[in-house]
């Protein structure tokens, strides 16, 4: 007993040690994961060999080691040696051909007895004598029968499972049929075991948000709820890894963001007044501040989830809660009756601070009742929510005759003249916020007058005017809106 113990452990130290290499974090972006793997590796001539996955990108390779360093690595697919999970699958796929073969064999033989016992020759004269054949015979033959029930449904089984593996190995994706070794050259190494951990940047994997935004109106509230919906078919399972979801790639940016012109100012306008009309100053310079302000916009390599200890299956989609929100909000009808004759149902966000929410497919629901789905995000700028178009809002607009109006010498006149009325089928009071953009005047001699009926607000910052009315239930209010804009015979007026 003394001697097999020294034997033992001379046997484990000498023995090749390949310890099964797992991921340990992961990193999820929506298009790709940084993936970390450990495996514990005896070193074999001063050399230990690791496997990642076919579709990982090999330039993005990281090693380090609990003790010594890697002095060099090669590289090699093997074709022969599928992924874990391709493999179980590929294994279970010849397994099921035996077992198929052998029940059709078995099916045969079954034929073959039913056919032979069928071919029995007559029975005997004697009646009692016959009836007990005959008894015999219909039993081996019912016996026979369910037998090859039995075996058509394990026939049927063993089918549907095929299907299945098949669309598991198409979900897996043919490139896990094969695997990539790398074989790393150790300095200064020995027999003893060596921790090595590894990391890569696996293309076929991602994340992508799902929300679910409710208005809850009698509570006044708006509550957002996002699960992450995750994948990679890096061709084994993942259990147990410590997962984390980043909203952005900023980390694969190479070069930064280049500088917007910033221009200021348009000659022609240069002497309109502001309160006239604020886009006639700022037209030209608004593109080139809505390049600076994308340029500007938080970025999202700051927003990440930790999600822990969490399992996802290769060549699946996972999904799980990681946020929710819940926002006090006021509610009202939004109408654009130039652009669109519908009422859009919208919540306004009533919170000092928004958070930063990546972009996702959502379900909008108002008290319970699904309205639409689409793409969601929030930014700390956007505080506006819809919840798509209110069915039981009527909105039609209807162009009235212009007015005439003496014209000064030199000058014309162009005016134009609508009312819009706001049918209200609900059974309580809403609020209708009725927006219409002001006009672009790009002569500096031109000018612009507007006269409405409930008065406008002019949001000069937007450019548009705006009312906010209140719509008695099963009741119509209505907006009646006049533009003139005056410019010298010169001149071309601006037009929708």
């Amino acid at each position: 007993m003394k001697l097999r113990l020294p034997l033992l452990a001379a046997t484990l130290l000498f023995a090749p040690l390949h310890a099964q290499a797992t991921p340990v974090s992961a990193v999820l972006y929506p298009s790709g994961a940084l993936v970390v793997e450990e495996g514990l590796f005896r070193p074999e001539n001063g050399r230990v060999t690791v496997k990642i996955p076919a579709g990982a990108d090999e330039g993005s390779l990281t090693f380090s080691l609990d003790k010594g360093s890697v002095t060099g690595t090669t590289s090699r697919l093997r074709e022969d040696l599928p992924a874990p999970e391709v493999d179980a699958a590929l294994r279970r796929l010849r397994a099921l051909d035996t077992e198929t073969a052998l029940a059709q064999a078995r099916r045969e033989s079954l034929a073959h007895m039913r056919r032979f016992w069928s071919a029995q020759p007559a029975p005997s004269a004697d009646d009692t004598r016959r009836e007990k054949e005959a008894e015999l015979l219909t039993a081996r033959l019912e016996s026979l029968a369910v037998k090859d029930a039995e075996l058509a449904l394990v026939l049927h089984n063993l089918s549907d499972e095929r299907k299945a593996l098949e669309k598991r190995l198409e979900a897996l994706g043919r490139q896990n049929e094969s695997v990539r070794e790398c074989e790393l050259e150790l300095a200064d190494a020995g027999r003893e075991p060596v921790r090595v951990r590894w990391s890569y940047y696996l293309n076929d994997a991602g994340w992508q948000p799902r929300y679910r935004v409710q208005a809850v109106t009698d509570a006044g509230q708006v509550l957002i709820t996002m699960d992450a919906v995750m994948r990679q078919g890096g061709g084994s399972d993942w259990k147990g890894v410590d997962v984390t979801l980043a909203s952005s790639e900023d980390f694969r940016r190479v070069t930064p963001p280049p500088l917007p012109d910033w221009i200021l100012g348009d000659s022609l306008a240069s002497s309109v007044p502001r309160a006239m009309n604020v886009l006639a100053a700022r037209a030209p310079a608004m593109r080139a501040d809505s390049v600076a302000a994308k340029a500007a916009a938080p970025r999202d390599s700051g927003l990440r989830w930790s999600l822990g200890k969490t399992d996802i299956p290769a060549g699946a989609q996972t999904a799980r809660p990681v946020d929710e929100r819940r926002f006090a909000a006021t509610f009202f009808r939004l109408i654009r009756p130039t652009e669109d004759e519908r009422a859009w149902f919208v919540a306004s966000l009533e919170e000092e601070t928004m958070p930063l929410l990546p972009l996702g497919q959502a379900s909008f629901l108002v008290d319970g009742a699904e309205t639409a789905r689409g793409a969601f995000r929030l930014t700390p700028g956007e505080r506006d929510v819809s919840f798509g178009v209110d069915p039981l809002i009527g909105v039609k607009k209807n162009d009235l005759p212009t007015q005439g109006a003496e014209n000064e010498a030199g000058i014309k006149t162009r005016q134009w003249r609508w009312k819009t009325d706001i049918v209200n089928g609900h059974d309580k009071a809403v609020t209708a916020r009725v927006e219409a953009p002001a006009p672009i005047l790009r002569d500096a001699r031109m000018r612009a007058k507007a006269k409405s009926k409930p008065a406008a607000d002019f949001q000069e910052e937007r450019a548009l005017y705006e009312w906010r009315l209140e719509v008695p239930a099963l009741k119509t209010a209505s907006v009646v809106h006049e533009v003139t804009v005056t410019s010298p015979i010169d001149a071309s007026s601006a037009s929708r």
